[in-house]
């Protein structure tokens, strides 16, 4: 129950039940590239205007976008990031990191980056702000704030169903946001949740997620085909499994550790922080600077351009 409640009352989850799905994460990281109109949008992505023109109104009205008529065409609406939504830029870093390294490993990234500073990027460091070193799964220590008590689990917010990349008609148009059909399904969300509070096995993702045994087994075999988890087999008759984080998994924890801490910022509750945040190298409050390992300065808001041909 513990597990349970840490998970249903995380940030991330919160965050997840504010951003919403697929759609509206793949729509919140294309902002980052440029793409800032419903035309864009449906060429890139090949949404449905009916489905577009709901996240976009749920981005609008949650603050994280503002719309803006066009100095190039008066008939044309462009939507803008608020400094709420331009606040996720350590998500898109992290999210461009991550498939860097594991979708597009053998070659570069298809949306390169671009540091405003330097030029292209060709890995993200995420430190500590204080301390500069390393952060990962192993030293955030996660303690409760004086808001955790006040906060309600989370039932199941906004959760929607959208097609995965591999369902998409056709060629897959647009490379940035591949991960968001990971993190973009709400079940596949919270076993990889469970399973970095220490959760392995199969009656026991059930018992923690109170999830249906048949959507339990789908979504374990798919993070196992996709390599996120590694199934051991620790009893012979009957034949029992455990599911263990792989490294693809542990790299992936910076997609919702930034998720996290922009909830922290984002979505406080009157009593207080909900989480307190602390990196074990140094003791300090939690707090990231990513840093382009090219020219070691750090990647500030703003400073950065995800595809084109340069960073501005």
């Amino acid at each position: 129950a513990k597990i349970r409640d840490r998970i249903l009352k995380g940030q991330v989850r919160r965050v997840y039940d504010e951003i919403g799905d697929r759609w509206t994460c793949l729509i919140l990281l294309s902002l980052f590239s440029g793409i800032n109109s419903f035309e864009g949008w449906l060429s890139v992505h090949g949404v449905s205007p009916g489905i577009l023109s709901n996240r976009l109104k749920n981005l609008v009205d949650s603050g994280l976008l503002t719309r803006k008529q066009s100095s190039d065409d008066a008939r044309r609406v462009e939507y803008r990031l608020t400094p709420k939504g331009e606040d996720l830029h350590l998500w898109a870093l992290a999210v461009w990191q991550w498939e860097s390294t594991w979708i597009f490993r053998d070659s570069p990234h298809p949306s390169p980056l671009f540091h405003k500073d330097h030029g292209p990027v060709s890995d993200v460091k995420f430190l500590c702000q204080k301390c500069e070193s390393a952060v990962n799964l192993y030293n955030v220590v996660i303690d409760r704030g004086p808001g955790y008590n006040a906060l309600q689990p989370s039932a199941g917010g906004r959760a929607r169903k959208t097609r995965s990349a591999a369902a998409d008609d056709g060629q897959q148009r647009y490379q940035f946001g591949r991960s968001m059909d990971i993190i973009g399904d709400r079940w596949n969300f919270l076993i990889i949740s469970a399973s970095y509070f220490g959760v392995t096995r199969f009656d026991e993702y059930q018992r923690q997620l109170r999830i249906a045994t048949n959507t339990l087994a789908n979504r374990l075999a798919l993070l196992t085909k996709s390599g996120m988890l590694a199934k051991n087999r620790y009893r012979e008759a009957p034949a029992r499994y455990e599911y263990i984080l792989t490294q693809k998994t542990l790299d992936f924890y910076q997609i919702p550790l930034m998720l996290a801490l922009w909830g922290d910022r984002w979505l406080p509750v009157e009593e207080g922080d909900i989480y307190i945040r602390t990196h074990a190298n140094c003791g300090h409050r939690l707090q990231i600077k990513p840093v382009c390992s090219d020219c070691e300065a750090e990647i500030k808001q703003g400073g950065f351009r995800v595809g084109g041909e340069d960073g501005h």
